[in-house]
């Protein structure tokens, strides 16, 4: 399909004599003609629309890519003595609305209308050899039900002057008038890194969604080239080149395969060329890459591949060892490892073709028989995984069974640990020797690359100052990317994300009737997954509004829109705003747990909400709407308070693994609701729970066990009431701030204020942190640092 639509793009743009900047209407013009068109993947030879509205289409409205047209202006755009209508450009069909998508052609404005006259033979480079003479396409909102009552009107364009337009406005039984909606001018939407979303149907996805989909598939339109032959015309062809080679001699270095005939009955998987600029932390352009990639979207399961799955690292165990690095001083480090997938063997025999531009000039029929996985295909990050794997296990580390993904050496009274990342590696460890001798090791094993302190990773800038003991995330970069992408940078700054007197629901989109025609070319989806990521990463205080905007991401309003556009604003005012963790500040983990009763006014369903904090910043969070319906606030409470204890129960089993937590250790947790609590710990049936699904009851064992322990925390002191719904500002920058959210200047007086504090330290103090040799010890049993209360309210583990 990526192929068809990038061709059938291609040749409109060839054809209507357009350049490569029209892209993405060609594109979604091949997608509009592509829904029409029948199909044998579809019984009886259907088309995608026919199966999908019950419709046929109707192919009489279809028009040539890129033709002139006239364009009608309407009466109130034009003076008395102005044009009627405008020269444009035909770019498609609009969404939501039987209309056409033009370009003004004196403007190079996008105009949404009804009404235009085609020039199918005249186009920018002078006129095609057409027979079909020009015609008038009026399109009509009703229905063909109310058209089939109601009579189609074919009143030319022209016919209609500023005499009689009052008069046909007020006959219910002539069509309306034609709506032309004028849109700023078009901009290419960068490519993402990967889609998240997939609709029923492409021509039910809003114009916003559609480009990014677009960009996806037709990347070869941009600057970075797609294909070897595009790479070698282009202006860097001599850097490309250069990557192409670098990586070609490290295919051939790895002894990736084996130059062999084809045997009969296979099929060899076609390969290409994936070209990226990488930049720096900085935004500068560091080197230019080229990666040859497998198709393995043709591989067959059974024949070419078996098992897919690869772990990679939570980030939730990231931001653990993240604060256990504040805690003890530890020297965080960062490796990468170079065409790390080539280090993974196949069980299976897959056959590819050869690379474009390095091909076999005494065996061109030949294809390439794998050794190694390479790039692409299915099993590859499988492969790699269980490679590396076996040489940590090799070296003496040991695998947690929490995640699969961290692993931990421990050398008498010293430790290191690897987070694995696909091929990206955090090494944090207490000694410096250790942690040499690993990196050699790895280094020796893979072709690695060192890259030093750890200061940016997965687009999370982190700064660890040993001195102070503090470690502080943030994502600013992204963050004013996301800002700049949807033109929010200059935007007004507010001090919550969520407005405590709105409540979002769907039947807002009926109740704005008219919303289609503003929402067409809103990018809602795309912005709600830029503060997602912010908000997984690095910023709880997000979790709240994104849990509630994502509910409308399949058709949005324009309420829902500006709440969304108000959640940028928030972080126009918090851009440095990122998570701290401290040596000296709540190092014992706690959780806390709240529920928001039936705060769905649709579904009358409640919102849960947790939040764990550990070395005095927030490891884990979490925001919910609940599956079912409550019938009581302890209820709602009671729900919360079990997904928040299956999440303390897989914290304890990973913090006893890195040696935080013994077995007999508990995790304490706060709850607001004594009925809730009271539940909890009382076995007994009660008459008025006895419909609560036992799923629910799982906090029961664990409290009877002794792996959970609750307590009840006052509302005011509830760090979990931000999960769940929106609130004032002042007790949402409270609760901000004893999450562990603060910005760079508040990083840099805290620091200040610790270095002050360090030095009044007793001399147990100093025992219990760190050794006369400038090293944490490990020896030291669980508990013994001291821990600071933020304020005499506050509630600490």
């Amino acid at each position: 399909m990526n192929r068809t639509l990038v061709e059938c793009a291609r040749c409109m743009m060839e054809h209507a004599g357009l350049g490569k900047s029209y892209w993405g209407e060609a594109v979604m013009t091949a997608m509009f003609l592509r829904n029409r068109c029948p199909t044998r993947a579809i019984h009886q030879d259907k088309s995608p629309y026919q199966v999908w509205t019950m419709k046929k289409p109707i192919l009489a409205n279809l028009k040539v890519f890129g033709c002139h047209a006239y364009v009608q202006v309407p009466q109130d755009k034009r003076a008395k003595f102005d044009s009627k209508s405008s020269l444009c450009r035909f770019l498609g069909y609009a969404e939501h609305q039987k209309s056409y998508r033009f370009e003004e052609v004196s403007t190079g404005a996008i105009k949404i209308s009804r009404d235009a006259t085609f020039m199918e033979d005249k186009f920018d480079e002078g006129p095609r050899n057409y027979n079909d003479e020009s015609s008038v396409v009026e399109f009509d909102d009703h229905d063909e039900d109310e058209e089939k009552e109601e009579g189609k009107t074919d009143d030319d364009m022209d016919s209609s002057d500023d005499d009689n337009e009052d008069t046909r406005s007020s006959k219910s039984n002539i069509k309306r008038h034609t709506r032309t909606q004028s849109l700023e001018k078009a901009t290419v939407i960068p490519s993402p890194k990967r889609r998240t979303y997939r609709g029923p149907s492409l021509e039910h996805v809003s114009a916003a969604a559609m480009d990014f989909e677009a960009a996806y598939i037709v990347d070869s339109v941009g600057e970075t080239p797609t294909t070897f032959k595009s790479a070698m015309e282009s202006s860097d062809s001599g850097k490309w080149k250069e990557a192409c080679d670098s990586e070609f001699d490290s295919l051939q270095r790895n002894d990736t395969w084996e130059i062999v005939p084809l045997p009969k009955g296979r099929k060899a998987i076609g390969c290409r060329w994936v070209f990226r600029v990488k930049e720096n932390q900085d935004g500068e352009v560091e080197r230019f890459k080229a990666r040859l990639v497998a198709k393995g979207f043709s591989q067959k399961f059974g024949v070419d591949y078996e098992e897919t799955f690869a772990p990679v690292a939570k980030f939730t165990s990231i931001r653990v060892v993240l604060s256990m690095a504040a805690k003890y001083g530890l020297m965080l480090h960062q490796m990468d490892v170079k065409t790390a997938f080539l280090n993974g063997s196949l069980n299976e025999d897959i056959y590819m073709d050869q690379p474009d531009g390095y091909l076999d000039a005494t065996q061109p029929d030949y294809v390439c028989k794998l050794k190694r996985s390479l790039y692409g295909l299915k099993q590859s990050p499988r492969m790699w995984n269980q490679t590396i794997d076996g040489f940590m296990i090799k070296m003496g580390f040991k695998k947690c069974e929490s995640d699969h993904c961290i692993y931990i050496k421990r050398d008498d009274q010293d430790m290191i640990l690897v987070v694995l990342y696909v091929d990206d590696l955090i090494l944090a460890s207490s000694n410096n020797e250790l942690l040499k001798s690993t990196k050699m090791a790895l280094s020796k094993r893979f072709e690695m690359t060192d890259l030093g302190e750890l200061d940016y990773f997965l687009g999370m800038e982190i700064k660890n100052d040993r001195k102070t003991g503090m470690v502080t995330v943030q994502q600013t970069k992204f963050l004013k990317s996301v800002l700049t992408k949807f033109g929010m940078d200059n935007s007004k700054p507010v001090k919550t994300p969520q407005d405590p007197g709105l409540k979002l629901t769907k039947n807002m989109c009926e109740q704005e009737c008219k919303h289609e025609d503003t929402m067409c070319n809103v990018p809602y989806r795309s912005a709600v997954g830029g503060i997602m990521y912010l908000m997984v990463a690095t910023r709880p205080d997000l979790a709240a509004a994104v849990g509630s905007l994502s509910q409308f991401s399949s058709d949005p309003c324009p309420t829902h829109w500006q709440a969304l556009k108000r959640v940028l604003r928030y972080l126009q005012a918090t851009p440095n705003h990122g998570l701290e963790f401290t040596r000296e500040e709540g190092s014992r983990i706690c959780g806390y747990t709240d529920a928001d009763w039936a705060g769905d006014i649709e579904s009358r369903r409640s919102t849960s909400g947790y939040v764990f904090m550990m070395s005095g910043g927030c490891i884990s969070w979490k925001s919910q709407k609940q599956r079912t319906v409550a019938l009581s606030s302890t209820e709602a409470e009671y729900m919360a308070l079990s997904e928040a204890t299956k999440e303390a129960v897989w914290l304890k089993v990973l913090l006893g693994e890195l040696g935080e937590m013994t077995s007999d250790e508990a995790i304490k947790m706060y709850e607001d609701n004594q009925g809730s609590i009271a539940l909890a710990k009382n076995p007994e049936f009660h008459k008025r729970t006895k419909h609560i699904d036992i799923r629910y009851h799982f906090v029961r064992e664990k409290v009877e066990s002794g792996e959970v322990v609750l307590e009840y925390c006052p509302t005011q002191d509830m760090l979990a009431d931000m999960m769940t719904k929106p609130i004032a500002a002042v007790q949402f920058e409270n609760i901000r701030d004893r999450l562990g959210i603060h910005g760079a200047a508040a990083n840099e007086s805290r620091g200040s204020v610790e270095k002050t504090a360090a030095v009044k330290k007793t001399p147990r103090q100093a025992a219990s942190s760190v050794e006369a040799s400038g090293r944490p010890s490990f020896a030291i049993p669980v508990g013994t640092c001291p821990v600071r209360a933020k304020s005499g309210n506050d509630v600490t583990g």
